[in-house]
């Protein structure tokens, strides 16, 4: 259960995909000083709304497509959804800024969890939110009843819909910001003619945050593992 509290974090926090936010501007920039070379992040996901095992190989296989045109091999995991310690939220910190975490994140992989349902007061145009500037636990949230709401809306595949909110929500945490592109997978609004394009052609990551992400993932790796409460 939500309580009021934890509504108005999750509206200062990282909405949908399907939601305005401020566009940041977007360049093409390729600086030979930064990491350039291919990088590895592992994915745990926990199943809490026990999505059919087949709608979910589909979407993993989607968001490891869409990582691989950034540069990003994506290991899944699965969550014990009896890990308590792993499935704390830690909403203390401030998630709603763009320009960034205050401070340095710490962990070897992202933790995914998949809800039934949104909590109350929520707007089911959101997918999912995350929590990028998170000490421990779970790192983003995607909320199933909200993506099964855009295959009413427009023509696209649930396993799709749920992949690139995935990708989405995971791509803040990888920047460790709340930003948003004009176009790209961290655009700000998902309409029907994005979601056609994302079930033809696909939508991918822009250039200039492809390369910021292969850099925080090259820090974590020389990071602890996430501190977890009690541990």
């Amino acid at each position: 259960m939500f309580n009021a509290q934890v509504r108005r974090v999750l509206a200062a926090a990282f909405a949908g995909i399907m939601v305005w936010g401020p566009p940041a501007p977007q360049t093409e920039r390729h600086d030979k000083d930064s990491w350039s070379t291919k990088q590895y992040v592992q994915i745990r996901i926990f199943n809490l709304a026990h999505v059919a095992k087949r709608d979910l190989f589909r979407a993993e296989g989607e968001v490891s497509r869409i990582f691989a045109g950034a540069e990003i091999e994506v290991n899944w995991a699965e969550g014990g959804l009896d890990d308590t310690a792993s499935l704390v939220t830690d909403f203390s910190a401030n998630n709603s800024s763009p320009a960034g975490c205050k401070a340095a994140g710490y962990g070897h992989e992202l933790r995914l969890q998949l809800l039934a349902h949104a909590p109350p007061g929520v707007s089911p145009q959101t997918l999912g939110y995350s929590l990028p500037c998170a000490a421990f636990g779970i790192d983003s949230t995607i909320f199933i009843d909200s993506c099964e709401g855009v295959t009413y809306q427009v023509p696209a595949s649930f396993s799709k819909v749920l992949a690139y909110a995935m990708a989405h929500e995971l791509g803040h945490v990888l920047l460790r910001s709340s930003e948003h592109t004009q176009t790209g997978l961290m655009r700000a609004q998902w309409d029907k003619t994005a979601w056609r394009r994302a079930m033809v052609r696909g939508i991918p990551i822009d250039g200039e945050q492809a390369r910021r992400m292969r850099t925080e993932l090259a820090r974590m790796q020389s990071l602890p593992a996430k501190k977890l409460p009690g541990k």
